[in-house]
């Protein structure tokens, strides 16, 4: 399931560049540009953004919400928070598209980053999106990634799912990386190195093997293990409590009564991915983490590729505890947007 513009922007992606005029060298598209001569799938991931820009500016023209967003889109230090705004232009694409009418939410008070209206302009559903990954391994990989320097690939094998990675562990990780890429670059094979993780966090002791081998300087992470009862479990979990934070549940409850969805992106949380859309409507739905005094209507588990524009994947749960009448609400808007929802 994708959305957004389908033609290829101008040459020199002119959004972005006016988007980022006084952006620094560490922000994380200027980070991905500096890779562009030497990772083939790096133009193909800043094509696509320039996608989703330039629908955006189109809206966004005379729009002082949008102005705000695309400074703050300026000032991103991380690739965690680029992929987080990512997400949120990706659904407010999806939103043009289906023709739904919608606002960005005022960030001088409490609400959702994204605002349904009716064909009146009244308010009548609200989005909040975020994004999820185990805690530290976004640091984790952004380590390997800076000492992989885009020109090898990494590969992160757990044996088992990471709940928590200490700091140490991003050292190690590191430190194993950056071997095997000087072995490598002397003409030597580079030998997988093992890692022991003891964290009570965890549930017990884990291994991660890190292998770099020749490549684009993709870095990616996957747990081993044949059963994926427990990670698919942690990220149910994860996308909950991704709602019950002090500031989250306030924006949830922030809309008068009208419904307010929780949008997760689990892009980057382990065997996530595997689960389609269709599933993970039906299994967030009958989650028992949806209590009566659950701050959000529902909740959508998203994913987007860096390499296409808008959502990738997208599944909806609704709380069971919904009146019939919010209910209709968000129902009548994922027909609409042709997602998934239970």
């Amino acid at each position: 399931m994708t959305s957004g513009t389908s033609q290829l922007p101008s040459a020199g992606r002119p959004v972005l560049q006016r988007w980022l005029t006084d952006a620094p060298d560490t922000h994380p598209v200027r980070v991905l540009e500096a890779k562009t001569e030497t990772n083939p799938a790096v133009p193909m991931g800043l094509d696509a953004l320039e996608m989703m820009a330039a629908a955006l500016d189109d809206t966004a023209a005379d729009n002082p919400r949008w102005s705000r967003k695309i400074a703050e889109f300026g000032q991103l230090t991380s690739m965690g928070q680029l992929l987080e705004m990512r997400a949120e232009f990706a659904l407010a694409l999806a939103l043009t598209d289906a023709g739904i009418g919608y606002e960005l939410g005022n960030t001088k008070i409490v609400n959702p980053d994204l605002l349904l209206l009716t064909g009146s302009g009244a308010i009548c559903a609200g989005v909040e999106v975020t994004a999820r990954a185990p805690q530290n391994i976004n640091e984790l990989v952004e380590r390997v990634e800076a000492v992989s320097g885009g020109r090898f690939d990494v590969d992160l094998a757990f044996d088992g799912y990471p709940s928590r990675l200490q700091p140490e562990i991003a050292d190690k990780a590191a430190a194993a990386v950056r071997a095997q890429v000087d072995a490598l670059g002397a003409g030597s094979p580079a030998m997988a190195e093992v890692i022991q993780v003891e964290d009570p966090k965890n549930g017990g002791p884990l291994e991660i093997t890190v292998q770099v081998c020749p490549g684009n300087g993709a870095v990616g992470w996957e747990v081993t293990a044949g059963v994926l009862d427990g990670p698919l479990g942690a990220a149910e979990y994860a996308a909950f409590e991704a709602g019950r934070g002090t500031q989250k549940a306030a924006q949830g409850r922030s809309l008068d009564g009208a419904p307010v969805l929780l949008a997760v992106d689990v892009s980057r949380y382990g065997a996530a991915w595997m689960r389609p859309g269709t599933v993970w409507a039906q299994r967030l739905a009958a989650a028992e983490q949806f209590t009566p005094d659950y701050p959000f209507a529902g909740i959508a588990a998203m994913r987007q590729s860096l390499e296409q524009p808008g959502l990738l994947d997208i599944g909806v749960g609704l709380s069971p505890h919904l009146p019939a009448a919010d209910r209709q609400v968000l129902e009548d808007l994922c027909a609409a947007l042709d997602w998934p929802c239970a």
